[in-house]
């Protein structure tokens, strides 16, 4: 069971490791945000490498400390390299996040997200509600087992990816497909408005973040590596997810008071993150809902 009261405290605690080990998280993403996400990473006091050369996969999966793989731009000699990642990382049981960016919008990416959420099944899952139900065919926009989406919902899931952006409208029943979801993986992260974090245990709804998120590219990217940076010091991948969860939506929430407009916004992310403090967690950490297992 999450102790609520004390939650705050124990993702200030994981925080603080992240800053004292400086695990080094390798990072294969798109192009687009590869500059921000390694800056967040740094903000927090973690290590990023970004290679994402073939030749380099096996080298650097023995010296990382987690692995986090994000499809968003799925050039195939990257693709090669996510899985050779992946599998390196599930001999080693290295802490893997998995970002299925845009799974559900065609063939291709859909069939990418798939054969990667099959490898490493302690991984964490980070995506909206469509790209995870598009993991197990569940996905609401999917029609037939060819995953053809109409052109207007695969625009809809690409759009719909950013971290404050996404849909929240994620129902947990059987036709979710979270039970096979969490069959290859130890945690999922269902990002929106809200942030719906699950385990084979239970689950729980935090409400932190702004609309300014949303404005900026990179923001569910940069969460997925945040995560991988909370999952290399801690065992547990439901912890690590909340603890990333708290900290991003928390920042960007003080980085919204402060920034003028999207511009000024991504500056005053990196400067929450790197200045989060304990009583500022406390304060500020909303907890909608839990549902009871969670164990953190």
């Amino acid at each position: 069971m999450i102790e609520i009261e004390g939650l705050s405290h124990r993702i200030y605690e994981l925080y603080c490791k992240i800053r004292e080990l400086r695990p080094l998280v390798h990072v294969v993403t798109n192009f687009v945000v590869m500059n921000e996400t390694a800056n967040a990473l740094l903000a927090i006091g973690a290590s990023p490498t970004m290679s994402w050369a073939q030749e380099d996969a096996a080298y650097l999966s023995k010296l990382s400390d987690s692995l986090c793989i994000n499809i968003g731009t799925p050039v195939k000699d990257r693709i090669d390299v996510m899985e050779s990642l992946m599998l390196f990382a599930q001999e080693t049981g290295k802490p893997v996040v998995l970002d299925p960016v845009g799974a559900g919008a065609g063939a291709y990416r859909t069939g990418i997200a798939k054969k990667l959420f099959s490898i490493a099944p302690d991984k964490i899952i980070r995506g909206n509600a469509s790209e995870v139900c598009a993991l197990v065919d569940k996905n609401h926009t999917t029609r037939g087992i060819e995953n053809n989406v109409a052109q207007k919902e695969a625009k809809k899931i690409l759009m719909g990816h950013g971290r404050a952006n996404g849909e929240t409208n994620f129902t947990v029943d059987k036709q979710s497909g979270l039970d096979s979801i969490l069959e290859f993986a130890s945690c999922l992260i269902v990002s929106g408005a809200k942030d719906m974090i699950f385990d084979k245990n239970g689950g729980i709804t935090l409400e932190n973040g702004s609309s300014l998120m949303s404005a900026v590219t990179g923001t569910g990217c940069i969460l997925s590596a945040i995560t991988a940076a909370f999952y290399a010091v801690s065992d547990n991948g439901g912890e690590a997810a909340i603890a990333a969860c708290s900290i991003a939506g928390i920042a960007g929430e003080l980085a919204a008071q402060k920034a003028s407009g999207p511009g000024t916004f991504m500056a005053h992310f990196l400067d929450s993150l790197y200045n989060m403090d304990e009583k500022t967690l406390e304060t500020r950490l909303k907890v909608a809902s839990n549902r009871p297992g969670i164990i953190i």
